[in-house]
């Protein structure tokens, strides 16, 4: 029976996953910082400063706890979500997320890539002058762990590349992109379409394992960050 009343209404997609996952276990293969929100103004027309963000990218994902059923099925693929950063004392970022960090002796962002993670929701609330009490919702780490052998990206990634030796088109189509260039290149090209490499490739463990064995380079080139080789 359909809905009549508007509260009732439910997030679409991967609004709903992220809204309704409160507890999952995964490999992180990637954590990155970016920025968002560049070219805004206020009410006033004066120019907003662009915020900072961290993106955590996981794969073999173990969902452990959720408020209602997920409309889309993550178990044993990928997740990735975003964490807003902040200088401030009070902020989410400091006293939920990086305190989270502190108490499992992690650094952030390198202490939790190439580590299996589980992730809880926490929630901070604020009192704000113009808009009384708000709150900021989202993940923070309970529990880091190794990963076992058969986990580690690297070890998929030889595993398959021995097989079908697409590393080295994944070479040359990152060379001169962007990571997310790159991405977009990677989810048309014939020796990926189809491939168990994709979900990596499209979660940065792809080009993160060719940075780490040396074979791409990451480089400021104007206002962005490319690939090119040693």
């Amino acid at each position: 029976m359909p809905i009549t009343d508007r509260s009732q209404a439910k997030e679409p997609g991967w609004s709903q996953v992220r809204g309704a996952l409160i507890s999952f276990k995964g490999d992180v293969v990637k954590a990155e910082f970016g920025m968002w929100g560049g070219g805004l103004v206020d009410d006033n027309g004066k120019p907003v400063p662009p915020k900072e963000f961290m993106e955590v990218f996981s794969t073999n994902i173990e969902v452990l706890k959720s408020s209602e059923p997920l409309e889309m099925d993550i178990e044993g693929g990928d997740f990735n979500f975003r964490v807003n950063c902040s200088d401030y004392k009070g902020s989410f970022w400091v006293e939920d997320f990086l305190a989270s960090a502190d108490k499992t002796k992690v650094l952030i962002p390198d202490g939790i890539v190439n580590k299996k993670v589980t992730w809880k929701k926490a929630t901070r609330k604020y009192l704000l002058k113009n808009r009384g009490e708000v709150s900021t919702t989202n993940f923070i780490i309970d529990k880091v762990e190794e990963m076992t052998t058969s986990a580690e990206v690297p070890d998929q990634v030889t595993k398959v590349t021995a097989e079908e030796d697409p590393m080295l088109a994944a070479l040359e189509l990152a060379l001169g992109k962007t990571e997310t260039q790159f991405r977009a290149a990677v989810s048309i090209h014939p020796k990926f379409m189809g491939s168990p490499l994709l979900p990596l490739a499209k979660a940065g463990a792809i080009t993160a394992s060719l940075v780490s064995q040396g074979q791409l380079v990451e480089v400021q080139e104007g206002t962005k960050k490319v690939y090119r080789k040693p």
